[in-house]
């Protein structure tokens, strides 16, 4: 009976991956198609990433997109990990409103951020740059740095920091000695999160975003409204593709179980 129990359960994840998959992989297929309309192809063809390729608006687009996620990592990542040693170190009863502090951009709408970040940043100079999108997505990137560090440092021995600051090395020389080396992992996932939530994000960039800084999903957004081709599915698959080497030169760097457990 429990041997079913478990079939039955496998059975339903495999079920429930397919779905949550299966959108992915037809949007692959999609961009394959040698047909001006959205449809499944009955022959593969490289037109649309041609296309997507000779067409500098394209281009720029996805330029624009990398070079936001990259800022939005070198933005979010020192403060999503002081905020997570400050949080180690912390006494328990000022915890719980650290972690408030830190996770409630989480909770505010893209659109209520967009909004305060397009006047605040027009009115300081930086709207319509790389940075100002980079700082909105920091926003929401920032708290997933900080729960997926906070959770890994649980999991280091401060005892071996403890050790290596009695033989006199200094806080420094023991996070990057000690320390960083055993949240490798969580650093790894952190980045990891803190990019695919910048380049997938739409609204924020939306508001911030100016005729030369549009990200992927600025330009995707009228294509989709106006004109549906699978140059869209072509766009979105390289969004896949990128998200996916990254994933795979993590795991294959830090080892798939690694990379998996630091959560």
């Amino acid at each position: 009976m429990m041997r079913l129990g478990w079939r039955l359960l496998t059975a339903l994840n495999l079920l429930t991956l397919a779905v949550l998959f299966l959108p992915l992989a037809i949007s692959v297929l999609v961009s394959f198609s040698p047909s001006e309309l959205i449809a499944l192809p009955d022959r593969l063809s490289m037109r649309w990433y041609r296309e997507f390729f000779d067409d500098w608006q394209w281009i720029e687009a996805l330029w624009n997109t990398l070079a936001v996620a990259a800022l939005t990592i070198v933005i979010s990542f020192p403060i999503g990990l002081l905020a997570a040693l400050a949080y180690m170190r912390l006494a328990h009863r000022w915890r719980s409103a650290l972690n408030v502090a830190i996770l409630l951009p989480l909770f505010v709408p893209p659109v209520v951020i967009g909004l305060g970040a397009l006047v605040f940043h027009r009115s300081i100079g930086i709207w319509g740059t790389h940075v100002s999108i980079a700082l909105a997505h920091s926003l929401w990137a920032m708290p997933l740095v900080f729960i997926v560090l906070r959770t890994t440092l649980r999991g280091v021995d401060s005892s071996l920091e403890e050790a290596a600051a009695g033989l006199g090395a200094s806080p420094v020389r023991v996070f990057f000695e000690i320390t960083f080396p055993l949240i490798a992992s969580g650093v790894a996932v952190g980045v990891l999160f803190a990019f695919i939530i910048s380049v997938n994000e739409f609204i924020m960039a939306l508001f911030l975003a100016n005729s030369t800084t549009k990200t992927l999903p600025v330009v995707i957004w009228p294509k989709v409204r106006y004109l549906l081709t699978p140059i869209v599915a072509a766009a979105s698959s390289l969004v896949i593709a990128i998200t996916l080497v990254l994933l795979v030169v993590s795991a294959r760097l830090l080892g798939l179980r690694r990379l998996v457990d630091a959560r």
